[in-house]
């Protein structure tokens, strides 16, 4: 590039859009080449606000950057990795890859064809120090036997379970995949269904290391929280509390939960964009990759099936291929 900065696209302004383009504008000896989204009001002040460049249409300035990321909705998100990929550029695209699951093997051929990893897929729990805890501590205490994760969310409309899945627990999904080193081979789904539709779903799932994962998502509750426990053959590891100020009043003592699922995680944002525009500079790709994305979606497949079924479904997802040989990142 010429000792001239790194420039990169980001796709979507809207809540991830925004905080990946900020984020973006405050790393050195990288320039936020342009923000795109349809969105004439939302899009310039955005633009206006980092000194950068805005567009309608992404596909109209991808050639002007040196880097993609991807945070426009989710039935988008193929159209813009294939973009990138024909070009070779490198690309963090938000979760999940792709909507449909033919699009995310695509992804995985076109990049085993280029022979190396260009997508990294927002799975950011790998940047939170309480997750990032939990895994080195895990490291050194054998084979996982269980991980159990409560992922506790406070929306006020019902969703189908395909969709509470594909926002929400493939987080978890990933996070039992990246904690155990293992693979999904087999799951089964629970719901608990109220007034309200489903409030709760739980997938029970056998690891390939022969481990159990418990992920427990609960649609409506008190509070947003998320935790983990991992349970290994030399010991166990509890993620740490958030950090909560401690309230007396009124004859009583307590912690605010809050509902709020963003402002907990922007240190661990600001951390997936610095490591990510730093693996472009050393050359490798080091975060979530592609495969990781794949293997989720695959995982969530089986869900919605087993949820059909009322049986245990096989993960179908086949054999990885040698650009990603290290494993769930």
């Amino acid at each position: 590039m010429g000792g001239r900065p790194l420039r990169v696209g980001v796709v979507g302004a809207g809540g991830m859009g925004a905080c990946h383009a900020r984020n973006v504008a405050e790393i050195a000896g990288v320039e936020l080449a342009w923000v795109a989204d349809p969105d004439d009001s939302t899009g310039p002040e955005i633009a206006a606000d980092l000194d950068c460049g805005w567009v309608p249409d992404a596909n109209e300035a991808i050639d002007e950057c040196d880097a993609l990321v991807v945070a426009c909705p989710d039935r988008f998100h193929a159209h813009f990795l294939n973009a990138a990929l024909a070009r070779r550029l490198p690309v963090l695209c938000e979760k999940p890859m792709t909507v449909e699951l033919a699009d995310g093997r695509r992804i995985i051929d076109t990049e085993q064809e280029i022979g190396r990893r260009l997508v990294q897929v927002g799975f950011m729990r790998v940047y939170d120090e309480r997750h990032v805890q939990v895994a080195d501590a895990v490291a050194g205490l054998g084979v996982v036997n269980h991980i159990r994760s409560v992922h506790r969310n406070t929306n006020e409309v019902a969703r189908p379970l395909d969709q509470m899945l594909v926002e929400s627990m493939i987080h978890d999904i990933h996070s039992a995949r990246w904690l155990s080193g293992a693979e999904i081979v087999e799951v089964r789904t629970s719901v608990v269904r109220r007034d309200r539709g489903i409030r709760m779903a739980i997938l029970t799932c056998r690891l390939s290391n022969g481990g159990v994962a418990t992920l427990e998502f609960d649609d409506a509750a008190a509070g947003y929280e998320v935790s983990i426990e991992v349970s290994a053959d030399r010991g166990n590891v509890v993620s740490a509390e958030t950090p909560r100020a401690v309230v007396r009043a009124n004859g009583s003592v307590g912690a605010e939960l809050g509902d709020d699922w963003f402002t907990p995680f922007l240190a661990t944002y600001r951390a997936e964009m610095g490591d990510w525009l730093s693996s472009i500079g050393d050359g490798v790709a080091r975060g979530p990759s592609a495969w990781d994305g794949y293997a989720a979606q695959c995982v969530v497949a089986a869900a919605v099936a087993s949820y059909e079924s009322g049986l245990a479904v096989p993960v179908e997802l086949g054999d990885q291929p040698n650009v990603y040989q290290e494993g769930p990142s």
